[in-house]
């Protein structure tokens, strides 16, 4: 199963799958400009939020502008 088949990655993975070091992961995180979860001590990250945050050029969905509904 490859990293990207994974539906959650835990610190060190996102690190690897993003090219940044744990430090810089970690202001994100504290700074909460990375979407993450909190389980207990544990910090998750969910692949396909993390694949939508690149995408939106690191930007947070609820930084993005939405459309009005009609």
């Amino acid at each position: 199963m490859t990293m990207t088949e994974k539906r959650f990655m835990d610190l060190p993975m996102v690190c690897d799958y993003l090219r940044l070091s744990k430090s810089k992961v970690y202001k994100m995180v504290s700074g909460n400009s990375i979407p993450h979860r909190k389980i207990g001590t544990r910090t998750l990250f969910v692949t396909e939020e993390i694949d939508n945050w690149v995408l939106n050029n690191g930007r947070m969905e609820e930084d993005l502008p939405t459309l009005p509904t009609l």
